[in-house]
């Protein structure tokens, strides 16, 4: 399907569906789209057959030069038109949505507001957060919902939890020692196997010059490997705080829209579902399972539509070079950033951190870029259904 021109009747004497008409009336099929563009009606004509693109082309130059000519005007009498041009082609309204360049498809509205939900009813339930014990990995304290759906929820967090319930917060800020049971949990957290990521890996390694000892590899998916693999997508409909899911979705919102009113709700999923599974694995081998968002599938939706922009620029997708910058220039300047705390780290054995999920960023733009240069598999379909 191909876009061969934008009719504006405002500025000119064409006629988008007296075009269309005629064009069917020459054995051409294709479909006027009415578009809402700064306050008035344009009109956007796309072809069926990629082999009548040429001739289509053609006709419409010669259509601009004299558009009142006899041959494009449509009779006002119905059954006249039918009979001397066919079917009329299909004319299709694209209202714009709200923050939306497209209507609001079934897919992207599921991701908004299960995020919503999700996000109010962690903030509701969450924990306050849990001191700091020697031995015991600073983990984050998660919500139930929240412990269900992260990529792992390995057996450590179930005892540090327990440890916490015998040795409760008050206890450790009055600095009251342990019970003798807490000192056993405590002793036992040493020795149960967590998965944190290679990045902690390598700079233990770098920084004592030895193989680390912690035996994380052990546990590595366990409740994926389990069977779990929901836990592949779910990470990305939950979310820290406001500002986190509040950009996150005008992301979605901005991007999503776009590429799922285009390649349709069914190619739109496998999409989602892949680029999240994608980055959510690569983001848990470098880190460990404690990271949420739909960033990754952003950068990927991002990516996707820049690179159909270059090989197939005729579907229409609408994202400005500036905008495209910005996320490039954020992704990239936050990877540098975290390159420079591990060379801090390694160096001066002080502990920085970004706080953000770099490696699901960079994985979900690369696996977006990939899908978007396939030109078939996610091309557009033949007739969007508005």
């Amino acid at each position: 399907m191909r876009l061969i021109c934008t009719i504006d009747p405002k500025d000119s004497q064409e006629d988008g569906i007296a075009f269309a008409y005629y064009l069917t009336s020459q054995g051409i099929e294709n479909e006027c789209q009415q578009i809402l563009e700064e306050g008035r009606f344009q009109y956007r004509i796309w072809i069926y057959d990629e082999d009548a693109v040429t001739k289509a082309t053609e006709l419409y130059q010669i259509y601009k030069s004299n558009p009142q000519a006899a041959c494009y005007v449509i009779s006002s009498t119905p059954q006249q038109d039918k009979e001397t041009v066919g079917e009329p082609p299909p004319v299709r309204s694209q209202k714009r949505s709200f923050l939306s360049a497209a209507p609001y498809g079934p897919i992207t509205l599921f991701l908004i507001f299960s995020s919503i939900i999700l996000f109010v009813w962690s903030q509701f339930s969450h924990d306050p957060r849990l001191p700091s014990l020697p031995g015991v990995i600073d983990a984050p304290s998660l919500s139930g919902i929240e412990r269900a759906l992260i990529f792992d929820d390995p057996p450590y967090l179930e005892l540090r939890d327990k440890l916490y319930h015998l040795y409760p917060p008050s206890q450790i800020q009055a600095h009251q020692p342990p019970s003798e049971e807490a000192q056993e949990l405590l002793y036992t957290l040493t020795t149960t196997p967590i998965w944190m990521g290679v990045y902690d890996r390598v700079v233990e390694r770098l920084q004592h010059h030895n193989p680390p000892t912690n035996p994380a590899m052990t546990d590595f998916m366990s409740d994926i490997r389990h069977g779990q693999l929901w836990r592949l997508f779910t990470p990305a409909i939950l979310h820290f705080d406001f500002l986190h899911i509040f950009f996150n979705l005008l992301w979605l919102i901005l991007l999503g829209n776009q590429i799922e009113y285009r390649i349709g709700s069914l190619r739109y999923s496998l999409f989602v579902l892949c680029v999240a599974a994608f980055s959510n694995l690569g983001q848990y081998i470098m880190s460990g399972p404690f990271f949420l968002g739909l960033s990754g599938i952003v950068c990927g939706m991002a990516a996707f539509i820049w690179a159909r922009q270059r090989i197939a620029p005729w579907e229409g997708y609408l994202l400005h070079r500036f905008t495209l910058l910005f996320l490039a220039l954020f992704v990239v300047g936050i990877f540098a950033l975290q390159v420079l705390f591990f060379f801090l780290q390694v160096f001066s054995h002080m502990e920085f951190t970004v706080g953000i999920a770099n490696t699901a960023h960079l994985v979900g733009a690369a696996v977006g870029y990939g899908f978007g240069r396939m030109r078939r598999l996610f091309s557009i379909q033949k007739k969007i259904e508005s």
